[in-house]
């Protein structure tokens, strides 16, 4: 990060001057760093929706800064209004800085734990108990919009009023199955795996047990939403992947269900945490109704624990390999060995890539297109150009290879 300032001779600093160094940096999320400016235009998935429950604060680590999540409890009446609601406030109390997710949820506010300093969804202090004479309407700490949608809690991080939250109407059939899964953290930068999912040859080294053939011809091309690559394989078969901006990736996935007719659509949201950690938020949309759903649904609902356990094994067996204490071949849990594959290459990057040492080729073009439309974007932020109006698209072709 090199943002500069100049003095103007009265003292007072002018605004940042940003250099082609901070708008090629694409790794630092922070505040003060330009790709974290930008990426805090966007709305981001930061919890399971019913993981957060009523009357519960929750401490969250997003873009690295820290905040305080909590639902307001539930309302006894429909008509009361406020109850249930999520909000997204600063993470430490005004008054003496403890974390105030310590502190428990009276109605829709927060109450901290260390003086019973109370605080409303938008951050104002109603309440100092302890105070001959309040002072409340001098106390507020900062607060961010937050919304419940698909199951997860989205949040947006800058100020001023937020942008219309992107809406994926092809994951609304409530009729259907919508699952929710946010994985484990793993120790590197978002934009490893960003730049990860266009890579479409690493299929045919990296995850070798498909038998994935080496593609033939690669296109990535610029779209209104992000980027579409599409390769082409020696049997005529296709691959597609989209990227939208800023971080998601959107495929279909193969369904294991003998009542499934269609392949599974899926986004998968790669969430910064802080500069060397991020989180695969993965939500997936399973074809299934009636009898069919119900019996998926308490085949999975048996399988929970287990997958939950397997999950959290990835990071542990990625960390094996990186440190030549078995090979890939040694992963025995054969359902987790694609991520304990990515985990490897991707982690074993460094924890952020060191791009200027790279040799890129002509199959790097989707990665290329990626670092192209960043560095564009965050080059007009910092110069004061407009930025590109991404637009969710209202439903997606997606073509898999099966070879």
């Amino acid at each position: 990060m090199a943002a500069m300032t100049n003095g103007n001779g009265n003292g007072k600093e002018q605004q940042p001057r940003w250099t082609k160094d901070d708008w090629t940096d694409f790794a630092h999320v922070g505040p003060d760093a330009l790709a974290g400016q930008y990426l805090r235009r966007f709305w981001h998935p930061i919890y399971r929706s019913e993981d957060l429950d009523p009357g519960r604060a929750k401490p969250v680590r997003l873009l690295g800064e820290d905040f305080t999540l909590y639902r307001g409890e539930l309302s006894p009446s429909p008509l009361a209004g406020g109850g249930g609601q999520p909000h997204l406030l600063a993470y430490r109390c005004a008054h003496r800085g403890t974390q105030l997710s310590t502190g428990w949820v009276e109605g829709d506010n927060l109450r901290c734990f260390y003086h019973g300093w109370m605080y409303d969804g938008d951050g104002q202090c109603v309440e100092q108990p302890a105070e001959p004479e309040p002072f409340c309407q001098k106390i507020r700490v900062r607060s961010y919009p937050v919304r419940d949608y698909l199951g997860l809690v989205f949040a947006y991080l800058r100020e001023g009023e937020p942008p219309e939250l992107p809406r994926y109407p092809e994951f609304e059939n409530d009729e259907e199955i919508r699952e929710v899964v946010i994985r484990e953290p793993w120790p590197c930068n978002y934009f490893n795996r960003i730049e990860n999912a266009p890579d479409l040859v690493h299929l045919t080294f990296t995850h070798y047990q498909f038998g994935f053939k080496v593609p033939t011809k690669i296109e990535a091309v610029e779209t209104d939403y992000g980027m579409e690559t599409r390769s082409e394989y020696p049997d005529g078969k296709a691959q597609q992947v989209h990227f939208l901006m800023p971080t998601l990736s959107r495929y279909d996935v193969e369904p294991w269900h003998p009542a499934e007719t269609r392949w599974r659509e899926r986004i998968g949201w790669r969430v910064p945490i802080d500069d060397d950690h991020y989180v695969d938020v993965l939500l997936t949309q399973i074809h299934l109704t009636g009898e069919a759903k119900e019996e998926f649904l308490a085949r999975t609902k048996t399988r929970d624990a287990e997958r939950s356990e397997a999950v959290r094994q990835i990071p542990i067996e990625g960390t094996a390999v990186l440190a030549g204490e078995k090979t890939i071949k040694d992963v025995a849990n054969k359902a987790i060995l694609t991520e304990v594959e990515d985990f490897a290459t991707l982690v074993g990057q460094g924890a952020i890539a060191d791009r200027p040492a790279e040799h890129l080729g002509s199959t790097d073009i989707g990665l290329i297109l990626i670092r192209k439309m960043y560095t564009r974007e965050m080059r007009a932020l910092a110069e004061g150009e407009p930025l590109a109006q991404w637009r969710a698209p209202e439903a997606l072709e997606v073509v898999t290879a099966l070879v």
